[in-house]
């Protein structure tokens, strides 16, 4: 396992970004399996990945030497919000960065056959992940979304579609309805919100695994769910 780091410019965001891939990528046997990560910095940081995934190899070996995550920073916390939050000025050129040059650069660059496209996200980056995910629906098997700071609008965007073909690990605490964004100084609804995202997935008959727990709304909470989120990308579908 090794950490490659790289820069890839953004036309649709005039940009740059910043990403990592963490994985085997030599000695990837078969189809690989992709798992495109918000937030990336703070996955590395705050979430430890690399110790899940280091973790994974030792529980899961083919399956998690087929395993690669493209660790994706934002930015800072003003950036992230404009990028992951759809009231923001980058919000739809940053879906558009993410399914038409993040992707293709990536999987060109990789040259390698793909099995599962997943999308792996915490709070606004689950937000922003179900959106790009909504904007290509074809393109992604599997949604990993930890307390998804969704508004409205997700939810009537998700309850337009006929089917959702995805593979979906759903999280949430049950006093994230009390967290107060720092950028928008509002309450998110964070519980409710999720739990009216799940009926919609289930009236979908999408494929779910759905965790209400006694968390608040923190990345020690995330941390500690995190290596069951993988497991399900590995896992299922």
């Amino acid at each position: 396992m090794h950490m490659d780091k790289e820069v890839l410019r953004s036309n649709y965001c005039n940009r740059d970004y910043e990403y990592h891939l963490l994985g085997s990528v030599n000695e990837a046997n078969g189809k690989v399996n992709l798992l495109y990560v918000q937030d990336g910095g703070d996955y590395l940081e705050l979430g430890e990945i690399e110790k899940v995934y280091n973790s994974l190899i030792r529980m899961y070996k083919e399956q998690g030497e087929n395993l690669i995550c493209v660790l994706v920073s934002p930015g800072d916390s003003i950036e992230r919000w404009h990028s992951y939050d759809r009231r923001g000025a980058n919000f739809n050129n940053y879906i558009s960065f993410f399914n038409e040059e993040l992707v293709p650069f990536v999987e060109e660059k990789l040259n390698l056959q793909v099995g599962k496209r997943g999308l792996l996200g915490d709070s606004l980056g689950a937000n922003i992940s179900l959106n790009i995910a909504m904007q290509k629906p074809e393109n992604w098997s599997h949604l990993l979304l930890q307390s998804s700071a969704i508004s409205p609008r997700e939810l009537s965007d998700l309850e337009g579609f006929s089917t959702l073909p995805w593979h979906v690990y759903q999280t949430v605490g049950i006093y994230e309805d009390e967290f107060i964004s720092p950028i928008s100084n509002e309450k998110l609804n964070i519980y409710s919100r999720n739990q009216k995202m799940y009926q919609i997935f289930k009236g979908k008959n999408t494929d779910i695994e759905y965790k209400v727990q006694e968390e608040n709304h923190l990345w020690d909470f995330w941390r500690r769910d995190l290596p069951t989120a993988l497991q399900y990308f590995l896992n299922n579908g």
